[in-house]
């Protein structure tokens, strides 16, 4: 919003040198319509900047509420998940269960197995994780 305020206020100067060298013709009015067109150059570049900052603020912040959601749908869909090649499972009180939910753990996610319950993990031959 600063940046609206300053774009209308750099507006304003513009057209207020403009109506003065339209009134008084000549040099001075002239040098002053091109101060103000270099003033609105300068308010729009300003602007500019501060609209693509907040615009790549807003995409940082929506970015990390959607691996937030990402991260919540998968545990609701995967309260267990299992290593195929350890035949190891985490549940979600283990304390690598978050790392190893995202794949940052020790394999990537074709060695992952999501199951809904602990049990089903150990009728699948898996065992829980000692942390």
């Amino acid at each position: 919003m600063k940046q609206v305020a300053n774009l209308a206020m750099i507006l304003g100067l513009f057209l207020s040198p403009l109506a003065f060298g339209q009134s008084q013709g000549g040099t001075a009015g002239g040098e002053k319509v091109n101060q103000g067109l270099e003033n609105v150059k300068e308010g729009t570049r300003q602007t500019a900047e501060g609209i693509s900052t907040a615009a790549a603020e807003a995409g940082k912040e929506a970015s990390a509420a959607g691996a937030k959601v990402g991260r919540a749908l998968k545990a609701a869909t995967c309260p267990v998940v299992g290593d195929r090649k350890t035949k190891l499972y985490y549940a979600k009180d283990s304390k690598s269960y978050a790392k190893v939910l995202d794949g940052q753990k020790y394999f990537e996610d074709d060695d992952r197995s999501c199951f809904m319950t602990e049990q089903a993990a150990r009728d699948e031959g898996y065992t829980r994780n000692a942390n």
